[in-house]
């Protein structure tokens, strides 16, 4: 049986974020007010995919049978570059430090969530492969 659960992230490829009409902040995970003026005008906008991995944990176990059979399993905490933090599954031979690009995925149930992989070309292509391999595929733009 597989677990459905909920993200906030629009049904796009495209990353795309609240962002507050009064003072610009872009916020996540989603939200009812802004984080930073608590204003109630928010809008979701296409936003860069583009960040710094600021830490990770490899995970040796999951009660998830979908997960178990591809651990260790990586979770990053991502510092955008329009400003938030996000977690995201993070592609096999990326550290702390390193530039990534987002990009919205869905499971096999159709959760939606984030995947980190290498910024350059050649990373793009061999997460590509890595999803492919988990079961997970890439929102089209």
């Amino acid at each position: 049986m597989t677990t459905e659960f909920h993200t906030g992230l629009p049904a796009t490829g495209t990353l795309t974020l609240q962002r507050c009409s009064s003072c610009q902040q872009v916020n996540y995970p989603p939200r009812e007010l802004c984080g930073a003026c608590l204003a109630d005008d928010l809008q979701w906008q296409a936003v860069a995919d583009s960040g710094v991995v600021q830490s990770l944990t490899r995970l040796n176990y999951s009660l998830e049978p979908g997960y178990a059979q591809h651990l260790p399993w990586t979770v990053a905490s991502v510092l955008l570059d329009c400003g938030p933090i996000a977690l995201a599954h993070l592609a096999p031979g990326l550290e702390t430090g390193a530039r990534v690009a987002l990009s919205v995925v869905e499971d096999e149930a159709g959760n939606r969530m984030l995947a980190a992989s290498g910024a350059d070309l050649a990373a793009r292509q061999r997460a590509q492969m890595w999803l492919q391999t988990v079961g997970f595929r890439e929102k089209e733009a």
